[in-house]
Formats: C-alpha cells, structure tokens, sequence
C-alpha cells in the first residue's frame, strides 16, 4: 500500500503523464482533421453518451480519447494524492508549531481548483441533454426538454444583410416561460445565447416555411384575402363562403372528357383543386394553375376568386443545452487562476518541480 501511496505522490509521474497527454492530444488533433466522418459529431451530442455509442464503434478514429481519459484520470488520481499527502504534512506542521508558507497552500489550491474542475467536466459528459435543430416558428413554443415545466417562445425573427450579400445580424426574440408567466426575455444572437438555470439557448440558422395559401375574393365592392391553412384544408370568408383545397396535380392536364390528370411525375405545371360552399351548399369548383395564377380564376356569384401565392413563416432553428456542471468548471477555474496568480507575486524560496536525488 506504502508503495502504491509512493507512486502516485510522486512527481516525476506527473510530468510523464503531462507529457504523454500533450502527445495524446496534438495525435487526435491530426485524427480529427482526418476522420471527419467518425469524429465530426463529437461536439454534438453528450460526451459520454457519444464515447460508448459513436466512439466505441470507430475506435480506429476515437483510439486516442479512450487513452486520453485514463491518462486523465491517473492525472486527477495523482493531483488527489498528492493534495492530500501535502494537506496531512501541512496539518503535522501545525501540529508542531510550525508556520505554513502560503506557498503550499496556493499550490494545493491549484489542486483542488484543477480537481473542482475536472469533477464539472465529468458532471456535465455524464448529466444533462444536448437537442439540436430545434425548429422553433414566430408566434410558436416549444418545451426546453421533455417533462420540463420551462418552455421556450419565439416572438420575432430579425435578420439583416449587408449589400454583398453577408449575414449583418440573425437575432430571435425569445421568452422562457414557466406557468404561463415570462421568467426571461432575451434577444439571442450568434454569440450571445440565453442562459438560464443551467440551460443554454443557442440560434444557429435562421429561414421561411410556407404556412398557408392566399386566395384573393373580389367584386361587388369587396376585396378580401382568405388564408388557408396547410394543416385545415379549408377556411371561410367573411362573407360566409367556404374554400375547400381539394387534390393537388403535379403536372397539370385535361383529357378529351375535360377530367384532370397529371401527366408526368415532375412538378412541372402544379394545380390545385378548390371547392366552394355557402353553408352546407356547393357552388362551384376548379383548378388553378399555381404558377400561372392569373389565368384561372374561378366566378361564382359575381365575385372573382384568384390565387395570390404563398403566405411564409419565419422561423429559428436552436440548440438547446443543459450543462449542470458549469457553476462548477467555473468556480474551479477560478480557484485555480487566483491562486497561480498569488503564487506567482509571493516572494519566496521557490519550489523545485522535481528535487534532486540525495
């Protein structure tokens, strides 16, 4: 046990293993570049979940992480060690009425601080979830994870390009919300996502999705535009006509009889079929060519009625993260660079990495 004691306190063990992980690393850095196929996803889905899935069935790729992570954890083992060999030594001294250097104790500072964050890293491969290509339209929400009492709305799709064309700004107006109440409003950016509670709310692409079809009714002094809906198949008017979208013809085409047909699989000359009613009463149906619109319009009670196009609806497309190791990968980071900086402004006797055998 002395023995196994003695070799992890040992600091010449961890130069070697600094050495052997900055090989490890700069090696995968060359393999990343090289086995995008196998490595390309690392960064999207949790750590762990994607080591024991993707990783372990390409480990001609992801050979160097599984050594990487035993090279950390006899790092982190050495770092314990050696952390709690110094403390004991230090309490023995205080024991004996000895004053301890803060030297020392910056220096197991930096330990524990390393240790601190090592932990949240291992926290957050391990917990938490990791969603992408959340499709998020104007208008619409979405829960932040399944079972979450936190949902996520989209109020409005801001984007602006400069004259050549480049991205000047993609901006979502977001709002979390919980029991029907907004806990945080916050326009997110590329680089400024929203954080909240361990949550983290990223934009990453931004477009138009046709929602509805536009019809405009004219005539008798009337000028109205009636949407329909995808997902309904039908509306009405406020003049209490109903439109019913019937089939959809990909290459449009009448035989000798006057019946539509579509004469090739290509969407070519695409048409649509509407009805209309008036209560529970059908008036008339046709055809209108969608992309000739203004060449069938359908009459019906002295009013006009013609396809105007498409109606579209922004929408943002997020990630959404939850990280519960973050609070602690930053408090030992913190730890950590505070107490190298007061090490390093401390006069003093400094200390040898490795002393010299006697």
């Amino acid at each position: 046990m002395k023995s196994i004691w003695k070799f992890f306190t040992s600091t010449r063990l961890a130069v070697v293993l600094t050495l052997l992980i900055t090989i490890d690393v700069l090696t995968g850095t060359i393999l990343l570049s090289s086995s995008p196929k196998a490595l390309g996803t690392i960064d999207l889905e949790i750590f762990f979940y994607w080591l024991f899935g993707t990783g372990l069935n390409n480990l001609g790729a992801s050979w160097w992480i599984f050594l990487l992570l035993a090279l950390l954890v006899l790092f982190a083992v050495n770092t314990v060690v050696c952390t709690v060999d110094s403390i004991s030594f230090m309490l023995r001294l205080r024991q004996g009425a000895a004053r301890t250097k803060p030297r020392r104790i910056l220096s197991q500072a930096i330990h524990l601080g390393f240790i601190i964050g090592l932990l949240g890293h291992l926290l957050s491969s391990t917990a938490g979830f990791r969603t992408m290509n959340n499709r998020l339209f104007e208008g619409g929400s979405i829960p932040v994870s399944q079972g979450s009492e936190l949902s996520l709305r989209l109020n409005k799709v801001d984007v602006a390009f400069t004259n050549n064309g480049g991205m000047l700004r993609m901006d979502a107006y977001l709002s979390l919300i919980r029991d029907n109440k907004v806990v945080r409003d916050k326009v997110v950016r590329l680089n400024e996502p929203l954080l909240y509670q361990g949550n983290a709310v990223y934009i990453t692409h931004h477009g138009e999705a046709p929602e509805s079809m536009k019809f405009e009714l004219s005539g008798k002094g009337v000028r109205e535009i009636i949407k329909i809906k995808f997902h309904e198949r039908g509306a009405t008017s406020n003049r209490g006509y109903t439109l019913k979208l019937g089939r959809l013809i990909s290459d449009f085409a009448m035989d000798v009889k006057g019946k539509a047909y579509s004469s090739s699989k290509r969407f070519r000359n695409p048409a649509l079929e509407v009805k209309i009613y008036k209560g529970e009463e059908f008036l008339v149906s046709g055809w209108f060519l969608l992309k000739h619109p203004d060449k069938t319009p359908l009459a019906f009670d002295g009013l006009k009625l013609v396809f105007s196009g498409l109606a579209y609806r922004p929408y943002a497309v997020l990630t959404i993260n939850k990280d519960p190791g973050t609070v602690i990968v930053l408090s030992g980071s913190l730890i950590f660079i505070i107490s190298l900086i007061g090490l390093l402004f401390i006069k003093g006797e400094g200390m040898e990495l490795v002393k010299r055998q006697t």
